[in-house]
């Protein structure tokens, strides 16, 4: 019996997040245990670092989406502000987009994060979202440093400062250790996604093979540019990238 079967989700779903994540067992597998079952109280935060082309935004993001948990995913370079950032994620909760309706203005306005503590409790009553958990997804989390120095402990206190519950998860390339504040904060959880392995990263690039070419060749296609290019690049998303553009050659090679 697999980890994920003793998951409380739907097993379709879970069947479905096996495939979508490949080579991402165990660390999919921490990520629905610390999630629990929606009524329940999750971790306060949650710290992913790894590598970038590791899979950490969009295991959590499948994850997220395919088990339809209340979620908002924020990236920290688009939202360079305090107020930008406290803004998007109050919009997203609200489901409101900025345009020339409401002449792109955010359903609310949030400057301090006492504000965004008050107007984040108001959000989830409204939505309905207090007996189950909200999740708060911040990308490219590194950027939170150069921003105001409560946001960082604010941000990893925020189940503890608004009675909800409420999950913060940040994502990066930089370990915890190098992370932390000197000035202190709350211990998040942390878990690492490493560098695939030249098998694994076989079986994923493998996996959505065109139709004109068989498993087969296809197979040797990868491990043949593997055994090229795997000491230099690691990321699967250039891989994958250079695959394709590699095998859309091969008819003008003849």
């Amino acid at each position: 019996m697999s980890a994920l079967e003793l998951s409380p989700y739907p097993g379709d779903k879970l069947q479905s997040l096996e495939k979508l994540a490949l080579c991402r067992e165990s660390q999919l597998s921490m990520l629905l245990t610390l999630f629990g079952e929606r009524s329940h109280l999750s971790f306060p935060s949650i710290f992913i670092y790894g590598h970038t082309g590791t899979g950490k935004t969009y295991v959590l993001q499948t994850a997220l989406r395919t088990l339809e948990l209340p979620h908002v995913f924020v990236n920290c370079v688009e939202c360079y502000t305090a107020r930008i950032l406290f803004e998007e994620i109050l919009n997203q909760l609200y489901n409101h987009c900025p345009g020339p309706e409401n002449e792109f203005s955010s359903y609310e306005r949030c400057d301090t994060f006492n504000e965004f503590v008050r107007f984040f409790k108001r959000a989830t009553a409204s939505r309905g979202l207090r007996n189950e958990t909200v999740y708060i997804v911040l990308d490219k989390a590194d950027l939170l440093r150069e921003m105001d120095a409560n946001l960082l402990p604010g941000f990893l206190r925020l189940q503890e400062l608004t009675g909800d519950n409420v999950t913060v998860i940040l994502l990066t390339e930089i370990a915890w250790e190098t992370f932390r504040p000197n000035t202190g904060c709350f211990e998040p959880l942390t878990i690492y996604f490493a560098d695939y392995s030249k098998v694994e990263l076989q079986k994923i690039l493998s996996s959505d093979h065109p139709e004109d070419y068989s498993p087969e060749f296809y197979a040797s296609y990868i491990n043949i540019l593997l055994g090229v290019f795997y000491t230099v690049c690691r990321d699967v998303k250039e891989l994958r990238h250079l695959v394709r553009f590699l095998i859309n050659l091969l008819p003008h090679c003849n």
